[in-house]
């Protein structure tokens, strides 16, 4: 028993050592990580699994790497190389087709310059010039020079790339190869079509340094997105032609939005993508359709958060609701990276759609934004999938079929595989649908600013929240500010823009015989001058007087035709009347048989309505005023608080002040409402309708003046004040005669 004993310790002596050799070493050394000309931040202190992450100052990038991770062993991922910042370059510009470049240089940092000509007998087609940017991507578009002798134009040569193919003939194909060091976004290889266009997406050549910034993304993303969905008319052409969704009124759209929750994108940067997706569902909710959604949260596991199949899926609110109520923490500790088992999710929910309704299926458009900040790790190649979704859809390669299917990547952060996020997207000519943000909130951003795009200009009665570099304007941008310049004196009233030739306002803002030369109109920071002043035909300020009432706004509205059409903008939007095509959208009241009483009972839908005003009580800083509309039996008590007040109690019936065609608020009950004050008059009184604004009213008005100005008095509002203001359901037949450029109900 003595030998064995012996003949084991060995044995325990190597299993102890194998066991320290093996054991972990708990932190990293943190002197060993600084960077040159930089910053760094950890995620967990020098502790094993915590990430080094630097930061440059602008037109400077980390290099080697953006970011290192203290490893198992007690040491930094790629220790070799010590970290230092280091110039921004953009890609090798040197050459055009049939052109010079000049000045030709082995490498262009960010401020560099680069200028083209064409040879003779070749037309220039884009900037003479170019500048390198500090995200490392030269401004403006690809420069190319055209003989226009080939029947696809000449498709060019992007910064970075080499071009094989010179022949542009149908079916004659060009080849693209990116310069060392250098990923591409777009197609490969690109082929001259039948319709003397070119298959695929341009090809760009990035350094992985290269983000696109949030600017970029609503401009290449979210307008082309936009505009394509307000689409309604079957019979427009020409330039709508090319729209990347071409989605009809009334037509059918799916929209799967999947977020990678996998722990490399972390809780906070998951909850943030989560605000990103409700950003995109409400401004798609403004538009003139009701597509379905899904959305799909994956990890290890793809989990469906809302599924196309659910009577919730067309409910915009109802998903966002679904949405907000799911947590990262559903994954559990499942962290990995399964884009395939995502996808695998929309493919069986097509599935299902096609078994279900089989006649709409493939006149259905769908629209995939994959939010991913890293490439795959498990479950397979994600673009076998997009195979079989292709299929399934009946895409063949460039068919016209491609028109039903949109797939955007948003790849987040400095390590996502530029070639996995490519080779999902689509590719379409003239488009972008893979974009590389830097952050999360550089991606919330770009959705934030989608509102911007060019398609929503025209759509009534949107707004937004004003970046810190805005005006205000962008928050209330369908107000107007109109003054009367009398012998010197200036008088000022609000307005609300309607269309791009009309702003609404109140008729006594005016004199009965005022010159058109003294009314100046201000919308979005622009000053337009009339060129027709129409007042409501039924106004009469003494027309009561035999019925003691000193001075009648019943009728009081007004329209301001301007000289010049308004170009509408961030700041300058129409705000949406009721009874009008637009409100329908809105309100989502769709077909012929809808009627202005179902917009009535909708937006004033009780006997006590939220509503709202703007008020400028300090120059050029609008300010949101949140009063009560008081209707049916509640709006007695503002006719008794009239009758009370010293002015209005030698009239018989308070009735012919306060006629019918008023809207009343004011009072200190249920809550105490701010006064209109003086320049309020002629401003819109505006219910919100979840993402839309719509006027209700004209400000008119009111019992009891108790402002000095346009400011609202410190203290107590008087009990008995009540402001009026002109109903618009009840000014309809004359809004439609004058206002022409609306579409009314019938």
């Amino acid at each position: 028993m003595g030998d064995n004993r012996y003949k084991m310790l060995p044995l325990i002596l190597l299993s102890q050592m194998a066991l320290s050799i093996a054991a972990p070493t708990n932190q990293c050394d943190l002197s060993k990580i600084a960077i040159a000309g930089g910053e760094y931040n950890l995620t967990d202190g020098a502790n094993i699994g915590s990430k080094v992450v630097y930061t440059c100052p602008e037109g400077q990038y980390p290099h080697p790497f953006p970011s290192r991770e203290c490893l198992f062993n007690g040491q930094w991922s790629n220790a070799k190389e010590k970290s230092q910042c280091r110039r921004v370059q953009c890609p090798r510009l040197d050459r055009i087709d049939n052109g010079e470049v000049y000045p030709r240089k082995e490498k262009h940092f960010v401020g560099d310059v680069v200028n083209f000509e064409c040879w003779g007998g070749f037309e220039m087609f884009g900037p003479e010039s170019r500048t390198c940017q500090a995200n490392g991507k030269w401004s403006e578009i690809n420069v190319k020079c055209d003989d226009k002798e080939g029947d696809c134009p000449n498709p060019g040569i992007p910064p970075g790339a080499t071009k094989t193919g010179t022949s542009y003939k149908i079916e004659n194909k060009v080849k693209y190869e990116c310069d060392k060091g250098l990923q591409m976004f777009g197609s490969k290889e690109r082929v001259c079509m039948e319709n003397k266009r070119w298959s695929g997406a341009e090809p760009s050549c990035r350094y992985w340094y290269t983000f696109d910034s949030p600017k970029e993304v609503a401009e290449n993303f979210a307008s082309s997105l936009y505009e394509t969905a307000e689409s309604s008319n079957l019979n427009k052409t020409d330039d709508w032609i090319q729209r990347t969704i071409d989605v009809t009124t009334g037509g059918f759209m799916n929209n799967f939005l999947i977020l990678d929750a996998s722990s490399s994108l972390g809780e906070e940067n998951f909850n943030i993508a989560k605000e990103a997706s409700e950003v995109f569902i409400e401004k798609m909710s403004s538009f003139d359709f009701s597509p379905r959604y899904s959305i799909i949260s994956f990890a290890t596991e793809a989990k469906p958060i809302i599924e196309l199949s659910d009577d919730d899926s067309i409910e915009a609110y109802k998903v966002i609701d679904r949405l907000k109520e799911f947590e990262y923490s559903a994954h559990g500790d499942k962290q990995g990276t399964n884009t395939r088992g995502a996808l695998a999710k929309v493919y069986a929910m097509l599935s299902l759609q096609n078994v279900r309704d089989p006649e709409n299926f493939l006149k259905t458009k769908n629209v995939i934004l994959l939010i991913t900040d890293g490439k795959h790790n498990m479950g397979g190649d994600p673009t076998v999938e997009v195979k079989r979704i292709r299929e399934i859809l009946d895409i063949k390669k460039d068919s016209e079929r491609e028109d039903y299917l949109d797939i955007y990547v948003f790849g987040l952060g400095e390590e996502v595989s530029h070639n996995e996020i490519n080779d999902i997207a689509s590719k379409k000519n003239g488009q972008k649908h893979v974009f590389n943000m830097k952050t999360v909130e550089d991606m919330k951003t770009a959705f934030d600013e989608m509102i911007d795009s060019a398609g929503t200009l025209h759509m009534c009665g949107l707004a937004k929240e004003p970046s810190e570099n805005e005006k205000v304007d962008v928050k209330y941008p369908w107000i107007a500010k109109i003054t009367i310049t009398r012998a010197g004196v200036q008088e000022t009233c609000k307005g609300s823009v309607i269309s791009k030739d009309f702003i609404l306002t109140a008729a006594h803002c005016f004199n009965l015989d005022e010159e058109l030369h003294t009314i100046s109109v201000e919308v979005g920071g622009r000053e337009y001058k009339a060129k027709n002043l129409h007042r409501h035909n039924k106004y009469n300020p003494a027309g009561k007087q035999d019925k003691k009432v000193e001075k009648s706004f019943d009728y009081d509205l007004a329209l301001v035709e301007l000289k010049t059409k308004i170009t509408f903008s961030s700041n300058s939007r129409p705000i949406c009347l009721p009874c009008t095509s637009g409100t329908s959208w809105a309100l989502r009241k769709l077909g012929n048989s809808v009627r202005c009483s179902d917009h009535e009972k909708e937006i004033l839908s009780s006997e006590v309505v939220k509503a709202m005003f703007v008020a400028e009580e300090k120059k050029n800083q609008l300010e949101r005023k949140d009063v009560l509309i008081k209707r049916g039996s509640k709006r007695q008590a503002c006719l008794d608080d009239t009758k009370k007040i010293d002015k209005f109690k030698n009239i018989t019936d308070i009735r012919d002040a306060v006629t019918d065609n008023f809207l009343c608020t004011g009072g200190i009950e249920p809550q105490v409402d701010p006064q209109t004050c003086k320049g309020d008059s002629g401003g819109p009184v505006i219910v919100q309708y979840k993402q839309r604004y719509i006027q209700v009213g004209v400000i008119s008005w009111g019992t009891i003046n108790s402002c000095t100005g346009p400011k609202r008095n410190k203290g107590p509002v008087p009990a008995l004040s009540r402001d009026f203001h002109t109903d618009l359901f009840h000014m309809l037949d004359w809004l439609k005669e004058k206002a022409y450029e609306l579409e009314f109900l019938k």
